[in-house]
């Protein structure tokens, strides 16, 4: 049962409520200067008079600008190499230190 908040009428259903508490209510055409009593009524009018289709708000497309739309994230490793060796560091001797090496012993001579 659906009890109307502004007067003691009680209905079966929510769509009778609904028309009840629309009673008075004009839903002019946005073409023409009619005014229909009912939604539904105008709905048709303008379907049948001016070839205007309202598509029901549930099944009309979403625009794009409101459509959320999912960011991919590629997560790279961050790997940190500084550029002077930290204490305790390899005493491992490199290409580029022989190099060096190399290069000083040809110039003193």
């Amino acid at each position: 049962m659906f009890k109307c908040v502004k007067c003691p009428s009680v209905f079966n259903g929510k769509r009778n409520l609904v028309a009840h508490q629309n009673a008075g209510v004009r839903f002019p055409c946005t073409v023409c200067p009619s005014t229909f009593s009912s939604n539904s009524s105008l709905n048709r009018h303008q379907k049948n008079a001016h070839g205007i289709v309202n598509v029901p708000t549930h099944l009309r497309p979403i625009p794009a600008a409101q459509m959320v739309q999912p960011t991919a994230s590629i997560t790279t490793p961050q790997i940190f190499v500084p550029d002077v060796p930290t204490a305790g560091g390899s005493n491992a001797i490199s290409e580029d230190d022989l190099l060096c090496v190399i290069n000083e012993d040809n110039d003193t001579g």
